[in-house]
């Protein structure tokens, strides 16, 4: 933890300022020890990481997913490459320079929801402060490992509803691919969104609804994989992996020739694996890549307790009760990408 990061934190329980107590450090970095507020409560630093959650807090999905496929997930190429541009064109910034001279401009960032840091790592590049939080102590630490050393970024453990920050303490938070994982996907915005200051910008990607034979089967197929444990839903997940690979390999296309209203299939050309990947279920892969990655994207949808699918309406309705004012939304078939500002 870098000793700057106490300017921003303020407790959750009373909202005041910590002291420092019982700290090691290792150089300049604190590495364990305790924040204390004025009432008292105490949160501990844990191998440079602070913690405002206990670990039984966090769904166990997401710990076995970062212990399993370790601290590079997302930051190996080309995986990197496609989740930065991914990012670039969903929230309309086109290029790295156009978002890193946003970033600058606001100063201070907020990763809600960091998982290993690949976003992190992308804000921190263009040289603004960046604030990583995830639920995981897992990813937390992950992206502690991998990025900690950089002067401009502090990672903690936080719920998103109970987060450390003073309301409106951030010029840009991006909540991307997380709030559909909690309990309330609605009151998890509204809790991130009163981190953004006067001035500033919210990005959130949410899961968008699918077809109606997609959802079917999404919620039969999670009424069970859900249950299942770490190891037997990765074993689910490999396979549903299997499938959508050697669909892939089979270059198999059609021709729809009209509509199909009722069942949102739309006409035109389709790749086989896409069509049933859209329309009947998810069985997800990307040759550009491994295995292992391919897994965890089918797992990351199997297992979590929670996967909640949106509409538009509904992502615009809360960026309305937040009073931000909608820059961007778009809606892509896994889903809506949309950008608030706050006037």
């Amino acid at each position: 933890m870098h000793e700057a990061l106490l300017d921003l934190l303020r407790s959750p329980v009373d909202g005041s300022a910590f002291a420092l107590e019982g700290v090691v450090r290792d150089g300049a970095e604190i590495v364990e020890g305790w924040l204390v507020d004025s009432a008292g409560s105490r949160f501990p630093i844990v191998d440079g990481v602070p913690s405002f959650a206990p670990d039984h807090a966090d769904d166990p999905t997401f710990g076995f997913k970062w212990r399993r496929i370790g601290d590079s997930y997302g930051h190996e190429e080309p995986s990197r490459t496609i989740r930065r541009d991914w990012y670039l064109d969903r929230f309309g910034y086109g290029d790295e320079a156009t978002l890193h001279a946003f970033l600058r401009a606001r100063e201070v960032v907020l990763d809600a929801g960091c998982g290993s840091g690949v976003d992190t790592a992308l804000f921190s590049d263009s040289g603004a402060t960046v604030v990583a939080v995830d639920l995981s102590r897992d990813a937390a630490a992950s992206t502690y490992r991998r990025l900690g050393a950089r002067p401009n970024v502090h990672v903690l453990q936080a719920d998103l509803h109970h987060l450390p920050f003073e309301s409106g303490s951030f010029g840009y938070v991006s909540s991307d691919q997380v709030l559909h994982h909690t309990v309330d996907t609605g009151c998890a915005f509204a809790a991130v969104s009163s981190h953004v200051r006067p001035g500033g910008s919210l990005a959130v990607y949410v899961y968008n609804r699918k077809a109606p034979i997609r959802e079917l089967a999404d919620d039969y197929i999670r009424e069970h994989t859900t249950t299942l444990s770490n190891e037997d839903c990765w074993e689910f997940s490999r396979r549903m992996t299997l499938l959508g690979r050697e669909l892939t390999r089979t270059q198999a296309r059609f021709e729809l020739p009209e509509d199909v209203e009722l069942l949102g299939f739309h006409a035109g050309e389709h790749d086989v694996q896409r069509f049933l990947y859209w329309n009947v279920l998810k069985c997800f892969w990307n040759e550009q890549y491994d295995f292992e990655l391919n897994v965890a994207v089918n797992f990351d949808w199997y297992h979590p307790r929670h996967a909640h699918r949106h509409t538009p309406d509904e992502v615009r309705g809360w960026f309305e009760a937040a009073g931000l004012e909608v820059t961007l939304l778009d809606s892509g078939e896994s889903g809506i990408s949309a950008v608030g500002y706050a006037p």
